[in-house]
């Protein structure tokens, strides 16, 4: 056989499909033909590149895995952090009282009704006539206290005894938002309501 015949069949000898002859004769020829050998190891070169390019890629992903592996460790312990910081705030601000009043600042009021004449009697709160919201954290309400079992007109009055908030209805158990009041102010809440003592609370 000549070269190019020889050329032809390496395909097929490569892949092992030829018959025994064939891949004899080839062999054969291969045996005394340098050129042939030649083709036949340029042949099977790319599949030599292709195990070791294989290789080098597997060996150049292991320092990313490395690096995704830690990162995934980073997250998940920034995460179980978080989440106990959370907790432990959660925990400071419901039970520990310093905090709670910073935050969740309140004052608790009592208004007596001596008689059912409707007439307007003024909220003490902490045996004081007037309230004060010095912090950004009131929500400026008044709440009508559920074991009242009443509903309460309410109105706010200003150091200069101007009506600031009228004859707002506030029904027991619910309370009422207190708009346009400003910080650092005395402010006097009134009620109207049936005979009774009323607890009012300022949240």
């Amino acid at each position: 056989m000549n070269c190019n015949i020889i050329k032809d069949l390496m395909p097929s000898y490569m892949d092992e499909i030829c018959s025994e002859e064939t891949a004899k004769a080839v062999e054969e020829h291969i045996e005394h033909c340098e050129k042939c050998q030649r083709n036949l190891q340029m042949m099977k070169q790319p599949t030599n590149n292709i195990q070791v390019m294989s290789k080098e890629v597997t060996v150049a992903k292991e320092p990313f895995k490395r690096i995704n592996k830690k990162r995934r460790i980073q997250v998940l312990i920034a995460v179980m952090i978080t989440f106990m910081m959370t907790i432990i705030g959660a925990w400071i601000v419901q039970d520990v009282g310093v905090v709670n009043d910073i935050f969740f600042p309140d004052e608790w009021g009592i208004a007596t009704v001596p008689d059912d004449k409707e007439e307007w009697e003024g909220v003490k709160f902490n045996d004081q006539n007037y309230i004060i919201f010095d912090s950004i954290f009131w929500r400026k309400a008044i709440v009508n206290h559920a074991n009242n079992e009443k509903n309460v007109l309410v109105r706010v009055k200003d150091d200069n005894d101007n009506i600031v908030i009228d004859a707002v209805q506030v029904p027991a158990g619910t309370s009422v938002k207190l708009e346009g009041l400003k910080r650092h102010e005395k402010y006097y809440i009134e009620i109207k309501a049936p005979q009774g003592r009323f607890t009012i609370n300022a949240i």
